[in-house]
């Protein structure tokens, strides 16, 4: 059995338990809302009511909300609160699978002895992550994690849903189509121009007529996921020694500065994680998504430790460009470093001095912004309007 846990309104709610000023009150992580490319990034369910929602300009929150609280985030520190939340799954299971910063998938198998069922061990998470923590997550249980996952979004926020073995078709059938992880608004009007318009008429269509409309992954993709089948497999033991992170999108990415932007953040938060795990690796990869599902993916090995934040940046720009077909809309975009070692493993370098200062440095700012109630020290870039690009539930 597979959870699927997530924390609830992430960013906004660590700002709500930081500050009891606004508790209670609507809060938008996101981009300046006098800014042009001002995005939301998430916001508190308080913000919700006014129909805020991820992905929406902070202009027109601005507009539904005129009193809401807007921030620009505080990535160091939520990075310090998630590292606490993955340090409680790490008690329930060896096998965690961290997908992102607010969310990660936990395999319970074998786990019974310890904690008794998979229901009631979903719930003990619960209630350790909100006491040791102040923060609630919503969990899914089901028997793979595409099912997982998609549970866990049922009650949402603080809620808990259990797909029953056997049940899983059964389930994803009683959805409507925008519940579909992973499936745009075009792919979804496509599928209401073949006149598909539920889940359930997705599954009573053959696998070979979704691949004719489709192609054969977007299709072979739509018709498992109707029946509440696994998209792919899950053994976290083979993750061990990668470090990744991505982001599936709301909208399909066209804009290269708003591509890019995504791209730091994921590279500063595999660097974060490198730096305080004690990792270093020279393999760099990247994985892109487009619109219609087709993925593509590089990497590269180099001759020294990629070691400084710049360096990352650098190799998965010239890795992101090699490969991308630009104009093509991105749904994920994913950067990782693969066979991290505890062990440095570097060459002589023409300039090691400066990578080394540069180094250094980096570590002393990730050190600083590690701690509480200090002024965090954050690029200019991801201060900007897009500073906070990774979109939330």
């Amino acid at each position: 059995m597979f959870l699927h846990v997530d924390l609830d309104a992430f960013f906004a709610s660590v700002e709500q338990l930081d500050f009891p000023q606004y508790r209670g009150k609507p809060v938008i992580v996101g981009g300046d809302p006098n800014a042009r490319r001002g995005v939301v990034s998430t916001c508190s369910y308080e913000a919700r009511k006014f129909g805020i929602h991820s992905a929406m300009s902070s202009a027109q929150a601005k507009l539904l909300c005129p009193n809401g609280i807007f921030l620009k985030g505080r990535m160091e520190r939520y990075h310090e609160k998630s590292q606490e939340v993955m340090k409680i799954f790490d008690e329930f299971s060896p096998d965690v699978q961290q997908i992102s910063i607010d969310e990660a998938f936990i395999d319970l198998t074998g786990t019974e002895r310890l904690f008794g069922p998979a229901d009631q061990t979903a719930r003990l998470l619960k209630t350790q992550v909100k006491e040791k923590t102040g923060l609630t997550v919503s969990v899914g249980l089901a028997s793979n994690k595409y099912v997982a996952k998609i549970a866990s979004g049922i009650l949402k926020p603080d809620g808990f849903f259990f797909v029953k073995p056997g049940t899983e078709a059964d389930f994803m059938q009683s959805l409507p189509l925008d519940k579909l992880w992973g499936v745009g608004s075009k792919t979804i009007e496509k599928l209401k121009n073949i006149g598909l318009f539920s889940i359930k008429e997705i599954s009573n269509t053959s696998e070979t007529a979704l691949q004719r409309v489709f192609g054969i992954s977007c299709g072979t993709f739509l018709y498992n996921a109707s029946h509440g089948r696994a998209a792919e497999s899950f053994d976290a033991r083979t993750q061990n020694h990668s470090i990744s992170a991505e982001r599936t999108y709301p909208y399909d990415l066209t804009d290269s500065y708003i591509i890019e932007t995504a791209l730091m953040q994921l590279c500063e938060e595999v660097r974060f994680r490198l730096e305080t795990e004690g990792y270093y690796s020279k393999t760099v990869h990247i994985k892109i998504r487009y619109g219609d599902f087709s993925t593509t993916g590089t990497q590269k090995t180099f001759q020294n430790d990629i070691d400084s934040f710049e360096n990352l940046f650098k190799a998965v720009k010239d890795l992101f460009y090699s490969k991308w077909h630009n104009g093509y809309g991105i749904r994920l975009l994913g950067v990782g470093m693969q066979n991290c070692s505890t062990t440095p493993d570097s060459q002589g370098e023409l300039f090691a001095f400066d990578n080394e200062n540069l180094r250094k440095l980096e570590k002393t700012i990730i050190n600083h912004n590690s701690k509480k109630n200090v002024p965090k020290i954050q690029k200019a870039r991801l201060l900007s309007s897009n500073s906070t690009l990774k979109f939330e539930d």
